[in-house]
């Protein structure tokens, strides 16, 4: 037998050892889209988790008496506490999600303090919290990268707003907002928003471990707690992200559209805009603060906010609009 022939016969009978494989584009594809699904439930997440603490601490505030008081059928608080049920639903799915993506750890939700003292501040609060989730879930139908969760948002969106609608017609006796289309939120509007009512977090797990990567808190936009149609506010924020070089801008965005005007400022540091009298009877309209041109309300050119202006159609500054109270969130 010719020596090469004999090598080959045993190669072929020595055990091999062989290198371990480089990991596959595909295996780090799969990887990284798991890491960044994870990571976009947690942001979901941490909002459900908000409203389940809200709902479920301001129904164990306010009994069923209480919402009689206030003037309120039984219905009503039924019907909140059909809301935190689904809010619970949509906690408990996103967990279990978040757990089948190896992420058990990162579910843990921190503790929340709202100000809510009387029926009509939970109404009122209820129906900026629903504005928010509206505008979270229509904003992340754009950012989501898998299909499965993209669908799973749009039924909760349409639960969502199904609940923001109920709140501002049969619970506030408010006519239908006058709109067609939603207005997405930035995952930096809602990261700013949810974190102003946190109060502690488990310890040992930094948020940029398990929240997207890039999130920004923005600076408070505060505003009157009651605005009207066509009236001049004083407004007021930090100076973080502008300098005294930049021309400043309130955005006013209802559904697609933006309206946009140059601030004044005032002696006392505080700005001054007038509230468009196009807004009344929009529902939920959000101001924030940019610099620039003054062209669009973008992540790049934000100075502060955003306030949420829930505007009720026929808002007018005489006598039957004392009810209600407050129509802001500076948050």
């Amino acid at each position: 037998m010719k020596l090469s022939r004999c090598l080959t016969l045993l190669a072929a009978l020595l055990p091999i050892t062989l290198a371990a494989p480089a990991p596959s584009s595909a295996r780090r594809q799969v990887a990284e889209g798991n890491d960044y699904n994870s990571r976009f439930l947690v942001y979901a997440l941490s909002l459900e988790q908000l409203a389940v603490s809200f709902y479920d601490s301001s129904l164990s505030l306010l009994s069923a008496d209480d919402f009689r008081a206030a003037g309120h059928p039984d219905s009503v608080r039924r019907g909140y506490e059909q809301v935190l049920k689904s809010a619970k639903a949509h906690s408990d799915y996103l967990v279990g999600e978040i757990t089948n993506l190896g992420h058990a750890d990162d579910t843990a939700g921190c503790d929340y303090a709202f100000p809510v003292k009387s029926t009509e501040d939970f109404i009122n609060m209820s129906e900026a919290v629903q504005a928010l989730a509206v505008s979270t879930y229509a904003g992340a139908l754009d950012r989501s990268q898998s299909d499965t969760y993209t669908t799973v948002f749009g039924e909760m969106l349409g639960v969502e707003a199904r609940y923001a609608t109920w709140i501002s017609t049969a619970v506030k006796y408010q006519d239908l907002a006058d709109m067609s289309f939603e207005s997405p939120s930035s995952m930096n509007d809602t990261w700013t928003i949810a974190g102003l009512y946190v109060t502690g977090c488990p310890p040992g797990i930094a948020p940029e471990d398990i929240f997207p990567a890039g999130l920004v808190d923005w600076p408070v936009l505060t505003i009157p707690d009651t605005v009207y149609p066509g009236e001049s506010i004083s407004i007021s924020f930090p100076n973080t992200l502008y300098t005294a070089q930049d021309t400043l801008f309130a955005g006013f965005r209802t559904g697609m559209d933006t309206d946009i005007y140059p601030l004044i400022g005032n002696a006392d540091g505080s700005f001054s805009v007038t509230v468009p009298q196009n807004v009344d009877g929009k529902g939920a309209v959000w101001l924030s603060i940019v610099k620039g041109d003054g062209s669009s309300v973008r992540d790049d050119n934000m100075v502060a906010g955003p306030a949420l202006l829930m505007m009720a159609a026929g808002q007018e500054r005489d006598g039957a609009d004392s009810a209600l109270n407050k129509n802001t969130w500076s948050w």
